[in-house]
């Protein structure tokens, strides 16, 4: 029996093998796809055809006697890896910084850190500057600076700020763009700076540092009245597959509200919310909070406190999920069925987009 077992490991062992195998040749024809629709103009993403490939595992399944959810979730993830190499690919090809220069302000923070080598990706030559970064790489920085054709704020908003405040006296005659979740701390030194001569473009990165496939993720162009700025800062993200959303400046923190408060403020309060051990029995929807919760708790909290605290349609936000959780629970206490199914109606009605 310990021979057959011995037998059975080395035989799954060598299939994982060419999995692995298996699966990076289909990365690469991936990539070869790639390169032919972007000969031809096309899309990297084609909605059709991976309903179409999706459909092709779940059959091949059946016939081969494996649950169809498990084939569709490992072709899934090698679509998303292929999509994944393909943007890098086109980023490579389109070139936006060839030639070009760009500094990084809180460039060894995470989301600097991704910004980086999403720049280098495009052919800029980049430089951090930050104290944390090395000090020729900051001496680099420093001399580029006046000069760069692109500078990047990755510190947070009321750092931003006082960061473009010193530069008001001589602005970087490069485009300056920030990075900020919330932007009402950024607007007066915006205005400052553009009156001082500046070039000056703001957008808002709708993920984190470990992204890798940006199919899946918004990147807001907010308008601070200089579109040739915003169009430069666009064309960084155009080669890939990010959704571009542009709004007004000035409305950017009215939604993030929503978007950025509540959502943090639920999780936060989920996680403080839990008992102080451990419960012994687990379920699909405790797991799901508790992973969600957890990767917000760990964030720093200096930025959180920032989108928390720094924007002005905050409270709002925090007052209806305090006067949400209070229906429930005047509910429950009331032990009043009727209203309860009310309270789950309306919570389908508002998620009917999901």
């Amino acid at each position: 029996m310990h021979t057959r077992l011995a037998e059975l490991r080395e035989q799954i062992g060598q299939l994982d093998r060419d999995i692995v195998d298996l699966a990076a040749r289909r990365v690469a024809l991936a990539r070869e796809a790639g390169e032919l629709k972007r000969q031809m103009r096309r899309s990297i993403v084609d909605y059709a055809q991976e309903r179409v490939v999706l459909d092709r595992a779940r059959e091949e399944a059946d016939r081969a006697g494996l649950d169809p959810a498990v084939a569709e979730a490992l072709v899934a993830t090698l679509i998303r890896t292929s999509v994944s190499a393909q943007d890098r690919d086109s980023v490579r090809r389109a070139s936006v910084g060839a030639g070009k220069r760009a500094v990084v302000a809180g460039g060894e923070g995470r989301m600097g850190r991704w910004l980086v080598r999403f720049l280098a990706d495009q052919g800029y030559t980049v430089g951090s500057l930050d104290p944390r970064a090395p000090e020729d790489e900051q001496a680099w920085a420093r001399e580029a600076l006046p000069s760069a054709d692109l500078v990047v704020s990755a510190a947070p908003p009321v750092a931003t700020a006082e960061l473009y405040d010193t530069w008001v006296a001589a602005p970087p005659t490069g485009v300056i763009v920030d990075i900020a979740s919330i932007k009402t701390p950024l607007l007066d030194s915006i205005r400052r700076l553009q009156q001082a001569g500046a070039r000056v473009a703001s957008i808002h990165p709708m993920f984190g540092p470990s992204v890798v496939l940006l199919r899946e993720c918004d990147v807001v162009i907010c308008d601070t009245g200089d579109a040739a700025a915003a169009a430069d800062v666009t064309k960084l993200f155009e080669p890939t597959t990010a959704r571009l959303l542009h709004m007004p400046l000035d409305e950017h923190d009215r939604l993030m509200a929503d978007v950025l408060t509540l959502a943090h403020a639920t999780a936060i309060a989920f996680a403080l919310a839990l008992p102080g051990t451990a419960s012994p029995v687990r379920s699909t929807t405790l797991g799901a909070l508790e992973r969600l919760s957890a990767n917000v708790v760990r964030e720093s909290p200096d930025v959180y406190f920032e989108i928390q605290a720094r924007n002005p349609h905050s409270a709002r936000a925090i007052a209806r999920l305090s006067a949400a959780v209070a229906r429930v629970g005047e509910v429950v206490t009331a032990q009043d069925a009727d209203r309860f199914r009310q309270l789950m109606d309306e919570g389908m009605t508002r998620t009917a987009s999901l």
